[in-house]
């Protein structure tokens, strides 16, 4: 199939964001749900049209392999599950760009001296069971087994969610191919406002931010609201909601660091109750190694602090830790190089969001391309990047991947 037969890139973007439509205008499409399989189907398909062998691996990873050269693969992709709600391009554009960027090289008559693989990993969100990185770990040899007890908002735990689709997390391992990477290419939306600010149409990534997450369960007294006398409650939301603001003032005193409290789940949860029980989730980042270890000093000790002051027990569980990364000096060079020959104006940036390529980064040489996002914005509805700099993304990919294929 020609690449003009696969129509835009924007145009499959499109389409592929019906699968998980929500009425407000975004995606849902969580880790093993059927809409993320789906999804899996659908691009799977399209894969095929191209002559790629495709699979979903033993961790739940879509791969489309283009079996030709030897040697071990060059590897393109991102993710397809989403956050709820999310906009149509995060992850999806690196999957979809690179099914586009094979379809262009095979138009344009180019035999790789290497193999190809397009990749789409399981759970690189970590929106579902805060095991965020869960596909590309497993797909990197790491030991994701220990994730199989963490449980959605449903109960349902990651092992039980995997069963549902005839996979085994004690499997899982045989979804390692680090073996067979040579290096890992990922396209993606900014995700921040720089590029579009400066007028720069291409970014070369050069590191992602590390970070540390956290499960935070508080545990006071449920009390009648009307009759319990303020100095006597030991009320867990007041205790969640000073951890809030104290993870807010201590990132915005530091440069590059920030902390986030995204999900809070308030019982008994009536209106007249002084809150007995609270579980929330604590996500903290920063793009050098200094500020990781002092996030990692401070979370633990503020949640300790609070809770003793407010007169509540706290369980705090780390769910996620990755130092920061550098990407391959190389490989940024030959983005710069690719963006140059489309007549794209470049620049080199550091990513303050968590991807894939900060796992691959770490056992393979690997790199970043960056399209600008307009008005910074994503994991919403309103996410977006326009047509044309969504196809000039593929193309830089594409010549980026005929380089490092060549070698």
């Amino acid at each position: 199939m020609a690449a003009h037969a696969l129509g835009s890139v924007a145009a499959t973007l499109e389409e592929l964001a019906r699968i998980g439509a929500s009425p407000d205008g975004g995606v849902t499409r969580t880790a093993w749900s059927p809409e993320l399989f789906e999804a899996y189907e659908w691009l799977g398909e399209r894969m095929r049209v191209l002559g790629l062998e495709v699979e979903v691996d033993a961790a739940g990873n879509l791969i489309g392999r283009w079996n030709a050269g030897e040697g071990k693969a060059v590897v393109a992709g991102s993710h397809l599950d989403t956050v709820p709600s999310g906009g149509k391009l995060d992850g999806a554009l690196g999957v979809v760009a690179a099914v586009h960027a094979v379809a262009r090289l095979q138009e344009q008559g180019f035999i790789p001296a290497r193999p190809v693989w397009v990749t789409a990993f399981m759970d690189e969100e970590g929106t579902r069971f805060d095991a965020s990185l869960f596909g590309s770990r497993a797909f990197a040899g790491e030991d994701v087994t220990p994730l199989g007890s963490r449980v959605d908002t449903h109960g349902t735990t990651l092992a039980e969610a995997m069963q549902e689709r005839g996979y085994d997390i004690f499997r899982a391992g045989a979804a390692n191919r680090l073996g067979d990477v040579h290096a890992y290419l990922e396209l993606h939306i900014e995700q921040g406002p720089v590029l579009e600010s400066e007028g720069t149409q291409i970014g070369a990534v050069t590191s992602i931010v590390g970070f540390r997450g956290y499960r935070v369960r508080l545990r006071g007294q449920a009390n009648h609201a009307g009759t319990t006398p303020m100095a006597l409650r030991r009320d867990a939301f007041v205790g969640a909601a000073r951890i809030a603001v104290e993870l807010r003032d201590f990132a915005r005193e530091r440069v590059g660091l920030t902390a986030n409290v995204g999900k809070v789940a308030v019982l008994p949860g009536g209106s007249n109750v002084v809150p007995g029980l609270v579980e929330l989730t604590v996500d903290t980042r920063s793009a050098v190694a200094e500020g990781v270890a002092e996030l990692e000093r401070f979370v633990p000790e503020l949640i300790a602090r609070v809770a003793s002051e407010e007169g509540l027990e706290a369980e705090v569980e780390p769910t996620s830790s990755l130092q920061p990364v550098a990407l391959d000096t190389g490989l940024v060079a030959a983005i710069e190089q690719a963006a140059a020959a489309e007549g794209a104006t470049s620049r080199r940036l550091p990513s303050g969001a968590g991807h894939d390529a900060m796992v691959l980064g770490r056992y393979v040489p690997a790199a970043m391309i960056f399209i600008p996002s307009a008005g910074g914005i994503s994991h919403s509805p309103a996410e977006h990047s326009s047509p044309e700099e969504v196809e000039l993304g593929m193309r830089v990919l594409a010549a980026t991947l005929a380089r490092v294929a060549s070698a």
